[in-house]
């Protein structure tokens, strides 16, 4: 437990003497110094120099000491229809390598889990890190994943349904391998290192092609009871199709999403070659797109309110294609939103972009392999602390 609590008080500085650890801890210098001793002998502590180490000093310099954050590292994956994200990082969640690669439609699961194993292989040789050095992995992917990981229902990925995805994927990884849906992951980053770290209670709204949100309730991720939580996209509205659509995508998505958008613009005489140049019109202010943004944002607005009403937000954060459109997409929103919702949240645009899913992986991933880590110490008798 003493080692625990000097690891902790370390962690939560970039380099400390035993003085500092004493004081944050409430240890003597005995016991200080041998768990110390105890965290160095474990490769976990190393000494550094001071930072002042040019200044004169009288008398035996004290020593200086730093959580060794390369000891170890976590891998987050974000895999999909269309590209694999994986990013390596260490135990102070620093990114040391990443790669991005683009996957086809086309791809059989077979072919895609061998892909996504070879990019694995590729992250960890680029630092590099060997397979034994890797203490958790994060896998996000489209769908709805069960407490143990498994994927249920992936409509964008044919042939991921009822794919044990981390089972799978744990021949290259000979550690934990936690499996989440993406867009979970994406409103866990967001929430560490992106526009909801200021927030407890938030919405994540995830829109492209497909439309999906996850859920913060007081820091914590709200998953529902079958994992389907925040399965926007398959909300119905009066006057739009119902249910399933026959390209699988939910009535909400058919009517908001990205294929929605270029098809509307085309409606009006827009000759965009994709929904992209939409957006970004919009977000130069062309009034034919800012029309088909604000038609958009009305639809989007009626299924999100409901939402909205439910959870009361602190905080709705808007990522994916749309964000292409910058602020005028937060003004539309805004402007209907405030008409059908009780209390307005704020409304910020995500600043992770294509990197929050792999970032919620490598966050799980961070979290799992820091609880484990204290574990080790903390769950110690103390003959056997170590």
């Amino acid at each position: 437990m003493n080692c625990a609590a000097v690891l902790t008080a370390l962690r939560a500085t970039e380099t400390a003497r035993v003085t500092d650890l004493m004081r944050a801890t409430g240890l003597s210098r005995p016991t200080v110094s041998a768990a110390i001793s105890t965290l160095m002998a474990d490769g976990w502590v190393e000494e550094t120099e001071a930072a002042d180490v040019g200044s004169p000093r009288m008398g035996r310099p004290a020593r200086v000491l730093r959580f060794r954050a390369d000891a170890r590292h976590v891998l987050g994956v974000d895999v999909g229809p269309h590209k694999i994200h994986c990013a390596v990082a260490d135990l102070n969640g620093t990114v040391v390598s990443q790669i991005r690669r683009e996957v086809t439609e086309s791809d059989t699961p077979a072919v895609l889990l061998g892909r996504v194993e070879d990019t694995m292989q590729r992250v960890l040789d680029a630092v590099p890190v060997p397979r034994s050095s890797l203490a958790a992995v994060g896998i996000g992917t489209p769908g709805i994943v069960d407490r143990r990981g498994a994927v249920l229902q992936a409509p964008s990925v044919p042939g991921w349904d009822s794919l044990e995805l981390g089972s799978l994927l744990s021949r290259i990884a000979p550690c934990p391998v936690h499996t989440e849906n993406d867009v979970n992951l994406a409103v866990l980053a967001e929430r560490w290192q992106g526009a909801g770290d200021d927030a407890d209670d938030l919405i994540l709204v995830q829109w492209g092609v497909r439309v999906g949100a996850a859920i913060l309730v007081n820091g914590q991720l709200h998953r529902g009871a079958h994992g389907a939580a925040g399965e926007i996209g398959f909300v119905e509205l009066d006057t739009e199709p119902q249910g399933l659509q026959a390209d699988g995508l939910g009535p909400l998505e058919s009517a908001v999403g990205t294929d929605w958008i270029l098809r509307r613009a085309r409606d009006l005489g827009d000759a965009s070659p994709d929904a992209a140049a939409v957006l970004r019109a919009a977000d130069g202010g062309d009034p034919r797109a800012l029309q088909v943004l604000d038609e958009a944002c009305d639809r989007l607005a009626r299924g999100l309110a409901s939402f909205v009403s439910a959870i009361d937000p602190e905080l709705v954060i808007l990522g994916g294609t749309i964000t292409l459109a910058g602020d005028a997409v937060l003004a539309g929103m805004r402007r209907h939103l405030t008409r059908r919702a009780l209390v307005m949240p704020r409304l910020a645009l995500s600043r992770l972009g294509d990197d929050a899913v792999a970032l919620g992986a490598v966050r799980v991933a961070l979290a799992d392999a820091q609880r484990r880590l204290l574990d080790v110490y903390a769950t110690a008798s103390p003959v056997e602390q170590r």
